[in-house]
């Protein structure tokens, strides 16, 4: 039996180690990278990384580890997806066509499309219905590079069909070898039967549900904005989920500035998402506060937005920026290395930028940075080889298929077929 799994012939190596402790901040136009290159993996650890005639040398005499080829290829860490919505059925294509005859997203809610739509439909579904569409989704990730996921609960809006969820996320989370994280979101819409009074489903969120999910799930998540929660809401779901021990999420500023990305700052929760158009006083106060912004063009391309979240300046007040796809049935992508893309033509973030904010600050924003996010010894072996013999050419290659290979924990978890 092989003794762990030997990459060797990596062209360029991108570690990430030189960045330090915590998630990256600021400007960044480069990498360092290692050529010639070897990782070791053993027990699902990183043993042994670094030049590879140094690797080779370092091997114990006893050691026989299965060979992984990079042939000359760019190798990176596995790509990490902070911010998906992976648990529900149907499909809202129609509602793309809507927008491109140019229905914005709000009034296509308003008369009964967007998340209600999709929970009319998940909440039909069983269990076996639901772990079947979550794997699925699972697949075409891992296909595209991604080692972990967070995923959220968020299409059942009630105390049965949200446990459900959860329920569904822990088999998928057992069966699959992407890792995931899961995040608790009732607080996603106010369902139709607490249309007329709002604040009682909050009441049901505060006083049961949350509790309900203790040990279930590591995050609660809220979507603060026009139409669904406010301010006082969102805080009220973000109080109770602190003090049953989650940490805290928010859905800030997508359609309009409600102060989500203040509310994110002053109760220091993990990450604040979307952020398009959060005032300038709210990112400070997540600069200060140490709050990852998690951004989503990728949203922001199927709700064929003008406006993106302001990317550049969020990195010039030091806040600290991870990447995600946010698949959900309005943009289903899987693909964190399109995303990647996105941020880089639309966003104007480097393709170095971009690469750490889909890696070691993902990692960050869902709690696990020492573990993932960054390749380096002691660290879990999830890595990605690339068909492509540098990472500046990710966005340049968009839409092709780069993904030569995935090694999850340090076992080869999907290769492309020759």
């Amino acid at each position: 039996m092989a003794d762990g799994l030997l990459i060797v012939n990596c062209g360029e190596l991108v570690t990430m180690s030189e960045l330090g402790d915590g998630p990256q901040r600021g400007p960044l136009s480069d990498l360092e990278t290692l050529q010639d290159a070897a990782v070791w993996c053993a027990d699902g650890l990183i043993r042994d990384i670094g030049r590879r005639d140094d690797v080779m040398r370092g091997l114990p005499n006893n050691v026989d580890p299965e060979l992984l080829d990079a042939g000359g290829a760019c190798v990176i860490p596995g790509l990490v997806d902070p911010h998906s919505h992976r648990v529900y059925l149907g499909s809202r294509e129609d509602e793309f066509e809507m927008r491109v005859a140019g229905i914005p997203y709000p009034e296509i809610a308003r008369r009964g499309g967007g998340i209600i739509r999709t929970v009319a439909e998940t909440r039909r579904g069983t269990f076996d219905d639901l772990l079947r569409a979550v794997l699925g989704r699972l697949d075409r990730a891992l296909a595209s590079g991604t080692t972990t996921t967070e995923v959220k609960t968020g299409y059942g809006l009630t105390m049965e069909s949200e446990l459900l969820a959860l329920d569904v996320l822990a088999a998928a989370d057992r069966a699959h070898v992407v890792d995931l994280v899961m995040t608790f979101l009732p607080a996603h819409a106010v369902p139709s039967e607490f249309a007329s009074n709002p604040d009682a489903y909050v009441d049901l969120i505060v006083e049961e549900m949350i509790p309900r999910a203790v040990g279930r799930a590591r995050y609660v998540d809220v979507f603060c904005e026009q139409g669904y929660f406010t301010p006082d809401q969102a805080r009220r779901v973000l109080a109770a989920a602190e003090a049953h021990g989650f940490g805290r999420r928010i859905h800030a500023d997508e359609f309009s500035d409600l102060g989500g990305a203040t509310i994110a700052a002053e109760l220091r929760c993990a990450s604040a998402d979307h952020l398009c158009w959060s005032a300038e006083s709210g990112l400070r106060a997540m600069a200060a506060a140490g709050v990852v912004a998690v951004v989503l063009p990728g949203s922001r391309f199927f709700l064929l937005a003008d406006r993106y979240a302001n990317a550049r300046r969020m990195i010039e007040l030091g806040v600290p920026i991870a990447l995600g796809t946010d698949h959900s049935p309005t943009g289903a992508t899987e693909s964190m290395l399109f995303v990647i893309a996105l941020a880089c033509a639309e966003l104007r973030m480097t393709p170095s930028e971009a690469l750490v904010a889909s890696t070691r600050n993902a990692a960050f924003s869902i709690g696990l940075g020492a573990h993932i996010g960054t390749l380096a010894k002691g660290r879990d072996a999830d890595l990605v080889i690339l068909d492509v013999p540098t990472y500046r050419q990710i966005p340049y290659y968009v839409g092709r298929d780069i993904v030569r290979a995935v090694v999850k924990k340090g076992a080869p978890a999907w290769r492309r077929a020759a």
